[in-house]
């Protein structure tokens, strides 16, 4: 047991009753807490003779789709690898076995205890850990760099604030972060923070978001209709795709949609809210404004709901697809928002609030110049009833929306590149 087991053990008080909380009233953590306690390892364990097996890492949904493009570009290889792919939340390991389908093992990623990670690599003995954003434990690491196994921090992103406390904490975690071969960052400034970090800048590299890599393709004409079908949506429908919602926005969508259907009542209102557990809350909230709701978890609508709601997981990006105009939400509230390019890049206007501090690189790529303006919620129904009314519009913003989206694509390649270049390298 070492001080990092210790100051786990003494943050349990604190997180057990909110994890037990939320196991009971939403159903979380019923499936992804007895695997990151080294419940379900396999057993025999896997072998490691003669195997490259790599293991990527990703908490939830949006790093997992980062994840897909890495996985992509590897099988494209033809390497030979085995893949691992873990997650830390149950809507992460739903979207990895759809974004990451084909890999020899899907898992929940271990409790950074030291007896938990000793198992889990025991169990599964990856040679190669490949982790998104900034998933840094501790425990995790000090083990991999113990065994040898090299590890790439991939699209990595700091934050002004986690730099300073990471900076304060250098001598804490100066053994773990060793253990990572090389950073390979978003943005300049991500890369600026992750060398104050570390006190140097000779292992970070900047080769963009590899999420641009994963974005959905445009639908054909058939799946459009087939989708806008199953919302009970005509040609002549105007479909508004208000998409990873948090608490307080579906009110702010819902009272500029009822603005926009004065003038234009053929406008259809699809709300997609971002976690599973609120999906029930938000049906309950929309009926009690006198809001007719079909389910798209129910089949198709019959064509006599006020609002669809999207009640089910990993859709979202392609279902974009289907609409006129997009609201990306998660930036009318303290979120920081999501991302703007999954809707972006069918082609449609993408509205956004004006909190976006957590996707800075992509506001940079698409930006209100670009396609997707900053609106605010007291200005969200003028928007809807400009757009809903002006189809020249919705064309203009929607085509520059489209072109931003796609001209930011090969990090993912380039990532891959110097990551092979890397082990080359270190294994001579």
């Amino acid at each position: 047991m070492n001080h990092f087991d210790l100051a786990y053990l003494a943050a349990l008080p604190v997180l057990a009753p909110v994890v037990t909380y939320k196991r009971m009233r939403y159903g979380k953590y019923r499936e992804s807490l007895p695997g990151m306690l080294g419940k379900r390892l396999p057993s025999p364990p896997f072998s490691p003779a003669g195997v490259e097996r790599c293991w990527l890492h990703s908490v939830s949904v949006g790093e997992t789709i980062a994840a897909g493009s890495i996985y992509k570009s590897l099988r494209h290889r033809e390497l030979g690898w085995d893949f691992l792919a873990t997650t830390t939340t149950e809507t992460g390991q739903a979207q990895a076995k759809r974004t990451l389908e084909g890999a020899e093992a899907f898992a929940y990623a271990p409790a950074d205890f030291s007896w938990t990670v000793r198992a889990f690599l025991d169990a599964y003995n990856p040679s190669l850990y490949c982790l998104f954003e900034t998933e840094i434990w501790p425990n995790l690491l000090s083990q991999c760099g113990q065994r040898g196994i090299p590890v790439y921090l991939i699209n990595g992103k700091v934050s002004d604030r986690s730099a300073e406390r990471y900076a304060r904490a250098r001598a804490l975690f100066r053994g773990p972060l060793s253990s990572i071969h090389r950073f390979f960052m978003q943005t300049e400034k991500d890369a600026e923070r992750m060398a104050r970090i570390l006190g140097s800048d000779e292992l970070v590299r900047v080769f963009g978001n590899v999420k641009f890599d994963a974005l959905p393709t445009p639908l054909t004409v058939d799946e459009r209709a087939d989708i806008r079908g199953r919302w009970g949506a005509g040609e002549d429908t105007i479909v508004i795709l208000a998409g990873s919602t948090h608490p307080g926005e579906e009110e702010i969508v819902l009272e500029a949609y009822r603005r926009a259907r004065l003038t234009n009542p053929n406008a259809l209102l699809v709300l997609a809210p971002r976690h599973p557990e609120r999906f029930s809350p938000v049906a309950e909230l929309l009926t009690r404004a006198d809001m007719r709701v079909h389910r798209t978890s129910t089949g198709p609508n019959p064509g006599d709901a006020d609002v669809v709601l999207l009640d089910e997981m990993g859709v979202l990006a392609r279902s974009f697809g289907a609409a006129e105009i997009a609201l990306v939400a998660g930036s009318w509230c303290p979120v920081g928002g999501h991302n703007l390019l999954e809707a972006g890049v069918h082609g449609i206007p993408v509205l956004r609030g004006p909190d976006m501090h957590s996707q800075p690189d992509i506001v940079r790529v698409l930006g209100p110049e670009q396609g997707a303006p900053e609106v605010s919620a007291e200005d969200l129904g003028d928007w809807l009833i400009r757009l809903c009314r002006d189809a020249d519009e919705r064309e203009r913003l929607g085509q520059l929306a489209a072109k931003a989206s796609n001209s930011n694509r090969g990090a993912a390649g380039k990532v891959v590149d110097a990551m092979l270049e890397d082990l080359a390298k270190s294994r001579r």
